[in-house]
């Protein structure tokens, strides 16, 4: 798998780079449009596929499903029966090497290769193993998701056409930007009690805009519209008189800010347009959208409907038998308003060769102070060299879980500081483990102009300041709550309920007479299931489970001054 990367300063050629190499199925097929993949890249030293950053190594060529003569779906391990002249080849990952499956397709007369990926999740990097060095045509993975949605035209081997490649200078009229060309906020889901006004949130504007196409553009303009059920940002450039064949332009646009927020989904969206009708309008458009909310902060996009993070790739660094964590950073001028409760995250386990299960299977979260102190990544003394725990928790899977999102509470809350660098971690031992990522949001531009460190990462105790990169981001939210208190109000007393696991009651001793209480009582995942205002006679809170379903339960008891948080194990 991939290894963290380090994180460096972005240069400007990366930055101003036109190059955007795609897998785009044309029209008129049902499914038309860009599809995310990885592709065979000839700098790794086992492969001599052509470079798709390079214009004119494109391809377009007609889908088709290949075979080699063995039942069920195409593996391509042995030679190909049926004819591919001129077409792109499509069969799965599994059983042999890819470059094996590669230079079968070649060899029937393939101009490239489609691999849909076998597993749930995201497209992987690709290996050329022992012939990957003799394959010359472009190899790309989709996910098993994606290859599904286009498996009936590729069996049809007729009629869909795609195109694989740079595109850049292969249309005459082409403006475009994808994710990593824009500014986006600086983080997705926001909480709204470090917001609470202009001068505490505000989203710079901007992107960069390019010419993809062989032909200059004029009067080129960039629109972003903001919106949370009403249009609340709308705002155009200044049209830019040429922008050159090749060339790219930053436009900025005026910040966007409110002098309150509301809890909701912000839709951004920008669009780019020009006087010339665009031959390829699929990049015209990106979206960049945030959450305000009123306990969870995340980096990875926030499902609108369950408000998990969403989670569609899975990493570890490394391949040793030692620790890997992903983490999300955290600092604010007003952090002491709140404080950290736990964390909801994923992971799953190997499925190759052979399918294993996350029963039994251990994962840790951390909370650190970040002791190092630097003013941005251009700082020479950005490092992650001194750390801190302050909070842990650990979950051990009960079920097979695979991809599922589990909440994990801390051992106690944390009551956070004021412009202090934090570190949320998700933490496993092992290379079996993979734990989960949203590769389809990218911060590129937002890191280049804030420069503030976002999901640093760890393998094998050494620290990487950029994790996998600006577009792999930790699937991890961060369960925040007002803090009203100080932190001893809110440490819990280790207090232990019995019976546990519980069947139909379970009795909670809270060492002293809490009066009326409120129980809020959530599952692993982080959805409350339960909640209810009880008025306590004593010092122990009874509670009836039986209408929870098997399975382990985090019960928080707050009588509005004191909060005590306990989990629960009920087993029927």
């Amino acid at each position: 798998m991939k290894k963290f990367l380090l994180f460096v300063g972005f240069a400007l050629t990366t930055t101003l780079s036109t190059a955007q190499v795609i897998f785009y199925v044309d029209p008129p097929s049902t499914n038309e449009g860009n599809y995310n993949f990885t592709w065979a890249d000839p700098g790794g030293g086992d492969w001599t596929t052509p470079d798709l950053n390079i214009s004119g190594n494109e391809v377009t060529g007609e889908l088709c499903m290949a075979s080699d003569g063995t039942a069920g779906d195409s593996l391509a391990c042995n030679a190909i029966t049926n004819t591919l002249t001129g077409k792109v080849a499509v069969l799965y990952r599994g059983d042999c090497e890819f470059g094996v499956k590669a230079l079968n397709c070649e060899n029937a007369g393939a101009v490239a290769v489609v691999i849909i990926n076998n597993i749930a999740g995201a497209p992987v990097e690709m290996g050329g193993g022992a012939q990957g060095n003799n394959v010359t045509i472009p190899v790309i993975m989709i996910s098993d998701i994606d290859g599904a949605t286009l498996k009936a035209e590729a069996e049809a081997c007729a009629g869909t056409t795609v195109f694989i490649g740079s595109k850049s200078g292969f249309y005459d009229d082409d403006l475009g930007f994808y994710a990593p060309d824009v500014l986006r906020a600086e983080a997705f889901s926001n909480l709204q009690a470090l917001s609470q006004d202009a001068s505490e949130f505000e989203v710079e504007i901007g992107a960069w805009v390019r010419n993809y196409g062989a032909v200059d553009q004029t009067n080129v303009t960039l629109q972003c519209v903001i919106d949370n059920g009403t249009e609340i940002y709308n705002e155009t450039s200044t049209a830019e008189p040429t922008l050159l064949s090749g060339d790219s332009i930053y436009v900025a646009l005026p910040t966007f800010s409110q002098s309150s927020y509301t809890n909701a989904y912000y839709n951004v969206t920008y669009t780019v347009a020009g006087d010339l009708a665009d031959e390829f309008a699929d990049d015209n458009e990106v979206s960049a959208d945030f959450v305000m909310s009123d306990s969870l902060f995340s980096y990875s996009r926030i499902d609108e409907t369950t408000n998990e993070p969403v989670n569609v790739a899975y990493y570890r660094g490394g391949n040793s038998l030692n620790s890997n964590s992903g983490c999300i950073s955290f600092d604010d001028p007003n952090g002491s308003r709140v404080a950290i409760g736990g964390l909801t995250v994923s992971a799953v386990t190997s499925q190759n060769p052979d399918p294993t299960s996350m029963e039994g299977e251990f994962i840790q979260i951390f909370a650190y102070e970040w002791a190092d102190v630097f003013a941005d990544l251009n700082d020479a003394n950005a490092a992650v060299n001194n750390i801190d725990q302050i909070a842990e928790g650990e979950y051990i899977y009960e079920a097979d879980l695979q991809q599922e999102n589990i909440y994990i509470p801390f051992d106690q809350p944390v009551l956070l500081s004021d412009n202090q660098r934090y570190l949320f971690c998700l933490t496993h031992l092992g290379e079996n483990i993979f734990s989960g990522y949203d590769t389809q949001i990218d911060y590129n531009t937002t890191v280049n102009n804030y420069l503030q460190p976002q999901f640093p990462g760890e393998s094998d105790g050494t620290w990487f300041l950029g994790g996998f990169g600006t577009d792999v981001v930790p699937a991890i939210t961060a369960s925040l709550f007002e803090a009203t208190a100080s932190i001893e109000e809110y440490t819990p007393a280790n207090l232990t309920a019995y019976p546990n696991p519980a069947n139909a009651e379970v009795n909670i001793p809270l060492n002293e007479n809490f009066g009326a209480v409120s129980l809020t009582i959530t599952d692993m995942s982080g959805k409350v299931v339960n909640t209810q205002n009880i008025e306590m006679a004593g010092s122990i809170l009874t509670v009836d489970v039986t209408n929870l379903a098997s399975g382990s339960y985090v019960f928080n008891v707050s009588n509005g001054e004191k909060t005590e948080v306990i989990t629960v194990s009920v087993n029927r």
